[in-house]
């Protein structure tokens, strides 16, 4: 049964629990866990849900912004067509 599970742990490339391999990364674990608690200021900041509010405000965002773009383009369009007048009417 050893054997077997030798094989399969060279074959995954996993080391075997309570293996030399598993000293070394427990006590990597421990060090970044220190380093962690070490840089702790209080509580973790929580996931939060945007509020009606924002989700109105990033609705409105988008809003102003397709409004700009399609502003942007009618002020492109006015301007080809307007040198393509003066083009036109020079010759």
């Amino acid at each position: 049964m050893f054997t077997l599970a030798q094989i399969v742990s060279m074959a995954t490339g996993r080391p075997l629990p309570g293996g030399s391999d598993a000293a070394d990364e427990i006590e990597m674990l421990r060090k970044r866990v220190k380093k962690l608690e070490k840089g702790d200021k209080g509580e973790l900041e929580r996931p939060q849900i945007p509020t009606k509010s924002e989700e109105n405000l990033s609705a409105e965002d988008r809003w102003r912004l397709d409004m700009l773009e399609a502003r942007l383009e009618e002020l492109e369009k006015r301007r080809r067509d307007d040198r393509d007048k003066k083009d036109d009417g020079g010759s």
